[in-house]
């Protein structure tokens, strides 16, 4: 029935209106000769059929026909009996076919229109529902690739859900190499997942990660084999007809991208680019984050390897016992392919590998003594320089041990200046070592380089023992302090903690931060104690914290390596007195002294940053420092940069999660959690709480009149109104939609409604400015008060809901009270 009076097709209404003229004109035709003019009154028939589907203009012109079809019989039959719809004897029967006509066509007009209205709202509450659940899902997904252990993970649960998410075929992700300009494919979900981290693109292809990385946004690909944004040939190496691919660039650093295939036709509409627009945002952050924990924990792995090796030195006295627990921790924590040392035998100038030597590959593999000068490793040690190789097939002199190995980094160990043999990691992923990496092993080679000579040279074991002791207690030092500083969520307790730690252990330090924009250092904290600070102000004239100096001043104290490298200050005067104001050599040297900066104290001035991304300065001075440890304080320098960093992304991540992107105000979500501690809090203490509910009127006009970038200015202004009308205490979110609920902790109904009711006038009597124009608009507000009946949080909103039913019917423009 539904559907015959809401037809689908446009077809049926002129059937059924057809079928009823028919059925009039057989019965008039049949039935005149015996009735008359009364058989002209089944003229309604058609009339109410045409009224209904075509509204009045409809409905008069078919009673106009039927008219015209009675008086057209009356004259072919020419009946002794006046049977005229004309005849002045039936003008009570026109009047009533065209009121007929005039009352069904309106009825149905207004039906039509309140049904498409409906309709329209059923379609408008499906698609917020739908955009609700893929922000749900987005979230989830996102959070379990938080709470993964590494990045390997990660980026695991990251394919695998963003695929499921959109409901794709494959899922695939690349880094970018910024060198190259070029995706590095590194992981996949579905169909590709063994192959496509072995892909490899070379300059002038273009696969469709580059133009995405390009256009820095989504792009979507409905036939790979006919598209600009992908080479054909690259395009035949997918199974996929169609694919959807988004960059993830956070603060400008190109992380990597993010690409959906479907192996069979897929056309993309406005909404799934919109949603890749969010989802490249939101896992952009949540990998931006991964990256740097997964660095943090590199770093922790790191700083325990040296603190390990340095202990493992001081403890055996047999040279085949260290390489082995050497290769064990290194090999184990840090490199965890194919590692191994090789010691040279300077008669014979052979690398002989240990016994030790690991290698990880499914066909056993036997490594073999290399001449000096032969392979990668024998032109390390011919060289006696190190050698990082992204991809070891490319190298003509390469000399095939594993046919997994593609990257390999190899560092010569040195014991002033004299070879004692190579340290060597191979990697089966491309570009697996970096300018960190080497350093690092460096450091390792040349702790086990002092070993190996200590071990070797018992004369001179007491002097490296010394060493590798200080160097046990720094490291051991730092990495305490490391634990600590990231188990901290803000960065003004890294700093206090920072400061109390280094003090504990005899430093003491200066930190200053880094303003890029104005090329500006600002001192923002110092661990120096109350009276050597008094000291140091009283000789400058000045406060030390808050003072700020230009990046230039540094500039020039500076070696030629620039202000980004760890260095140990052979003049402390010189660049005191380039930084500071004032100050004279007499009473710079006198300071220095009373802070405990002697001659022959080593002061360390050590970058903290990201990558290349400098974040300020800290010195660091104190009993037992030496030049030796400017490697190990290095590496604590960038933990605390990257620490930094982590809580900046961590404080994005947490907001992005509990507040809504549109009005700012705090998402469905976090306003259900914050209410629902103060609504127990207000049952435990038998308190007063009230709850409002806000709806704009007519806001669908809004939309439909001026457009939905002017209904957002709207929204934003609504919630801003709202907002700076509450107390401190009160809780607002946006429930959905245009709703906001306003929680009202201490407060009584009868206040609730003064609130209320102003801001109901301050709505109505105040235009909203939107794109320059103003727009007059009301709103609509519910009331409800805890009450005994009120078991729980939602219940009290649903009452406030109700209540907006209420004040909806009303009229508008209404508050209206929950009873």
């Amino acid at each position: 029935m539904n559907k015959l009076i809401y037809p689908s097709d446009r077809t049926s209404p002129l059937r059924v209106t057809a079928l009823a003229f028919i059925l009039y004109t057989a019965i008039l035709i049949v039935f005149h000769h015996e009735f008359g003019s009364a058989t002209a009154s089944f003229a309604v028939l058609p009339v109410i059929s045409a009224g209904w589907f075509f509204g009045i203009t409809g409905g008069a012109a078919v009673a106009i026909l039927a008219i015209f079809a009675s008086e057209l019989l009356h004259v072919i039959t020419n009946h002794s009996e006046s049977i005229s719809i004309l005849n002045p004897e039936n003008d009570v029967l026109i009047l009533v076919l065209l009121s007929i006509a005039f009352i069904i066509g309106k009825l149905g007009t207004v039906t039509r229109e309140r049904q498409s209205a409906l309709l329209k709202l059923e379609e408008y509450e499906k698609s917020r529902q739908a955009y609700t659940n893929f922000l749900e899902l987005l979230h989830t997904s996102t959070g379990l690739a938080l709470e993964a252990k590494s990045i390997e993970a990660t980026l695991k649960i990251l394919v695998e859900q963003i695929g499921a998410l959109f409901e794709a075929d494959d899922c695939y992700f690349a880094f970018w190499d910024n060198q190259r300009d070029l995706p590095q494919p590194t992981i996949a979900y579905g169909s590709m997942s063994d192959i496509y981290p072995y892909m490899m693109f070379q300059p002038g292809e273009r696969p469709l990660s580059k133009s995405v990385m390009e256009a820095q946004s989504p792009i979507a690909v409905s036939d790979t084999e006919n598209s600009p944004f992908i080479d054909s040939k690259i395009a035949m190496l997918y199974p996929n007809r169609s694919m959807l691919g988004f960059p993830l660039i956070v603060d400008g650093q190109k992380l990597g991208t993010l690409t959906l295939g479907y192996k069979r036709s897929h056309t993309f509409d406005q909404e799934q680019i919109s949603r890749a627009s969010i989802t490249a945002e939101q896992v952009g952050l949540v990998l931006a984050k991964s990256l740097l924990l997964e660095e943090e924990r590199k770093q922790v792995r790191q700083l325990s390897a040296l603190y390990d090796v340095a202990h493992i030195s001081s403890q055996v006295d047999d040279e085949d016992a260290l390489i082995e627990r050497v290769t064990d921790i290194i090999g184990n924590n840090l490199f965890p392919d194919n590692f191994g040392i090789l010691l040279l035998d300077e008669q014979t100038q052979i690398l002989h590998p240990h016994s030790s030597y690991k290698v990880y590959s499914i066909e056993e593999v036997h490594t073999k003594p290399i001449k000096v000068g032969e392979g990668v490793t024998g032109r390390v040690a011919l060289t006696r320089k190190s050698q990082c190789i992204g991809n070891v097939r490319q190298i003509s002199y390469y000399l095939d041990v594993d046919d997994r190995t593609i990257s390999e980094l190899c560092v010569p160990i040195l014991f002033q200046e004299q070879l004692l043999g190579v340290i060597n990691a191979e990697s089966t992923k491309r570009k697996a070592f970096n300018e960190e990496d080497e350093r690092l092993l460096a450091t390792l080679a040349g702790q086990l380089a002092t070993a190996i000579k200590q071990i070797r040279r018992t004369q001179a074991e007491r002097k490296w023992l010394n060493q590798l002791a200080h160097s046990n207690d720094i490291i051991y030092s730092i990495a305490q302090i490391t634990a600590k500083i990231e188990r901290a969520l803000t960065k003004e307790n890294i700093i206090l903690l920072l400061g109390e730690e280094l003090g504990n252990i005899g430093l003491t330090c200066i930190m200053a931060s880094y303003d890029k924009e104005r090329s500006q250092f600002t001192i923002d904290y110092t661990s120096l104690e109350s009276h050597f600070l008094h000291a140091v102000e009283n000789a400058l004239g000045y406060p030390l914290v808050q003072y700020a100096f230009s990046e230039d001043k540094l500039e020039q104290v500076s070696s030629a390596k620039g202000i980004i490298y760890p260095v140990m200050i052979p003049n402390p005067e010189e660049e005191i007195q380039a930084l500071f104001t004032g100050t004279k050599r007499d009473s710079t040297k006198k300071t220095l002294q009373e802070i405990g900066i002697t001659p022959g104290t080593e002061l360390l001035r050590l970058p903290l940053k990201v990558d290349e991304d400098l974040q300020g300065i800290l010195w660091i001075w104190g009993s037992g420092i030496q030049n030796s440890d400017l490697p190990i304080m290095s590496i604590f320098a960038k933990q605390i940069g990257t620490s930094f960093e982590r809580v900046r992304l961590f404080k994005e991540v947490q907001e992005l999660a509990l507040t809504d992107p549109l009005t700012g105000l705090s998402n469905r979500r976090n306003l259900f959690e914050l209410g629902n501690i103060e609504f127990a809090r207000a049952t435990r203490m038998e308190r007063e709480f009230c709850c409002m509910m806000l709806d704009l009127d007519h806001f669908k006009k809004i939309n439909d009149n001026y457009g939905h970038l002017i209904g957002d200015q709207i929204l934003k202004e609504f919630a801003n109104r709202c907002k700076n009308s509450i107390r401190e205490i009160d809780i607002i979110g946006r429930y959905g939609g245009e709703e906001l609920i306003i929680l009202l902790p201490e407060t009584k109904v009868d206040t609730a409604k003064l609130v209320a009711e102003r801001l109901r006038k301050n709505i109505a009597n105040t235009p909203m400015i939107a794109s320059g124009q103003e727009i007059n608009i009301t709103v609509s507000i519910g009331i409800a008060g805890k009450s005994a009946n009120t078991s729980d949080l939602e219940t009290l909103v649903a009452r406030a809901d109700q209540a907006l039913y209420v004040a909806k019917h009303k009229g508008r423009n209404v508050v209206a009270v929950s009873v």
